[in-house]
């Protein structure tokens, strides 16, 4: 019982409504002061108030100061899958397709600042990924948008009720309690994950224009990692689901939110068109997941 009441008042603490509120503000405060830092770098690089020795875009143009309040509103992201782990599988999910959408996105302003379009428009060519990135958000977007629209119903509930049930059965409430132990537990392998990136990051290179420029491969291997860690999670809520139900269209969503977040993963060893394919094969599965087990709620099974 004081395990319990321990994970409970951290849950309090740390993934309350409140807690999300206040996340929030925190995070808006940190892209607009990031943002507005990687603008005045830039800025005093382009001027040569402070020495320039890389010719890099990153280090040239207004375009890529994007890229920093763009990766803190990842990890709110990432902050939001912890918050609604415990509250709703399914929107826990669709956060994991929120985050690999905006990673899309934030590339594009990438390959935007990167992109010199030539009279004849040559340039825009030779650089097909940014062509991929284009369609690709796109398809995403709406896919998302698909997806919460099947999860409609669940959303609306979470909004009035705050996403905790009231009046459950003890097999459901020690499910959920379960749900959020592993939600903590996964918050604190994302602190180390955070800090074994900054470590390798500040560990390995010694200017500030050297610490920027790595900056991108070191986000891009930590949201591999990540997602790793988000794979062996699905496996365990899998698991602890089998404790409250043995109902096939229940194992199967579960299974198959597995698959698509293995997919997802999948698409950060890879670069180019395999990449962007891994990413939509992901949520295309997933997505046709909730809607075939919505289909499935709707018809009676005999019980043998």
């Amino acid at each position: 019982m004081k395990f319990k009441k321990i994970i409970s008042d951290l849950y309090e603490q740390l993934l309350s409504k409140n807690a999300k509120d206040r996340v929030e503000k925190l995070m808006f405060v940190l892209a607009i002061i990031g943002f507005a830092v990687h603008l005045i770098i830039i800025g005093l690089a382009n001027t040569g108030l402070i020495p320039n020795t890389n010719s890099s875009a990153v280090l040239r143009n207004p375009l890529n100061a994007i890229y920093t309040p763009f990766s803190i509103i990842l990890f709110y992201e990432i902050y939001c899958i912890f918050y609604y782990l415990p509250r709703s599988i399914s929107i826990y999910i669709g956060k994991q397709f929120e985050i690999i959408a905006l990673i899309t996105i934030r590339e594009i302003f990438e390959q935007l600042a990167l992109l010199n379009v030539s009279e004849e428009g040559n340039s825009l060519y030779s650089q097909p990924d940014f062509l991929y990135s284009l369609v690709s958000i796109l398809i995403l977007f709406g896919l998302i948008y698909l997806y919460y629209r099947l999860n409609q119903r669940k959303i609306k509930i979470d909004n009035i009720t705050g996403g905790e049930p009231e009046n459950v059965p003890k097999k459901i409430e020690d499910y959920i309690f379960a749900k959020k132990t592993l939600a903590l537990s996964v918050g604190v392998v994302f602190i180390l994950l955070v800090l074994n990136s900054l470590y390798q990051w500040l560990s390995t290179n010694n200017g500030m224009f050297e610490l920027i420029i790595s900056s991108k491969p070191v986000i891009k291997n930590f949201f591999a990692s990540f997602y790793t860690v988000l794979i062996l999670c699905d496996v365990v809520i899998l698991l602890i689901s089998f404790a409250i139900t043995d109902e096939f269209h229940k194992v199967m969503r579960n299974s198959g939110f597995v698959v698509s977040t293995t997919l997802m993963k999948l698409s950060f060893g890879v670069d180019g068109l395999q990449s962007h394919i891994l990413v939509l094969l992901g949520v295309i599965f997933g997505t046709l997941m909730l809607a075939l087990y919505k289909m499935y709620r709707k018809i009676e099974i005999p019980d043998n």
